[in-house]
Formats: C-alpha cells, sequence, structure tokens
C-alpha cells in the first residue's frame, strides 16, 4: 500500500522536485511544529537516520525550516513553501484513497472506516502508554 501510494504522490509531486516517500514527513512537521528529528521519527515510527536524511533533504530543498538558535538541535517547522506543498500532498492523498477504496460498496466502506477508526484508537492507546506499561 505504502509503495503505492508513494508512487502516486511522485507523480503528482514530481513538478515540485519531492518524492512522494517525502511527503508523509512534511505532514509530520505540518503537525508537530517545533519537533525535534527524534519527535518527528517516533511520530512516523520510523528510524532516526532515515528521518535526518529525508528532512535535511527537505531543508536543502527549502520546504522545511530548522528554527533552533542552536545549531546542534532542530526545532523543524515548514517554510511558505513547504506549507503549499502540504496542501497539494492532502489534495492529492484524498484523490488517492477515493481511486483505492472505488470499488467499494457503501456496507464495504462503513466496515472499513470502523475498522481503522479501532486500529487508529489502538495504536494511539499503545503509543501514549508508558514503555514500561507496554507488552
Amino acid at each position: 500500500m505504502k509503495q503505492f501510494m508513494d508512487k502516486k504522490m511522485t507523480i503528482y509531486l514530481e513538478h515540485l522536485d519531492l518524492q512522494g516517500s517525502q511527503g508523509p514527513y512534511l505532514m509530520a512537521i505540518s503537525h508537530n511544529p517545533g519537533a525535534s528529528m527524534k519527535d518527528i521519527a517516533a511520530y512516523m515510527m520510523v528510524d532516526k537516520s532515515i528521518t535526518t536524511r529525508t528532512v535535511r533533504a527537505l531543508i536543502e530543498m527549502g520546504f522545511v525550516a530548522n528554527c533552533s538558535a542552536d545549531p546542534r538541535r532542530y526545532s523543524l517547522s515548514l517554510t511558505e513553501e513547504g506549507e503549499c506543498a502540504v496542501k497539494l500532498i492532502k489534495i492529492k492523498l484524498g484523490d488517492i484513497w477515493k481511486e483505492i477504496l472505488s470499488d467499494l460498496t457503501d456496507e464495504e466502506l462503513m466496515v472499513f472506516r470502523s475498522v481503522c477508526s479501532k486500529i487508529n484508537s489502538k495504536l494511539n492507546q499503545d503509543f501514549s502508554e508508558p514503555k514500561g506499561a507496554r507488552n
């Protein structure tokens, strides 16, 4: 699913010189202004080294800024260009989901949304629990 969405998103964002795989990082920074690299890696549940490489590239491209006064630390925010990219990403995500779900009946859509909601609740619950409390 991720590869399908990244491929579709890359086609849509190529005029901005962005890869589809960079979109989720822009979205994460949009949802967490002022976050560090470690915060973004944890939010996305990915390796910090991958996050660092990707976010540094986004900084070099002008989509993200490091607002920290200390050059050894990161306080990430979107630039104006990054904000515009996020707006486009949100539109395209809606289009991609419509395409993916287009063959489902109304009843299947209701079941799908219910299942996704339960999974999301469980993930949020597990993510917010202290580390020692998890099984």
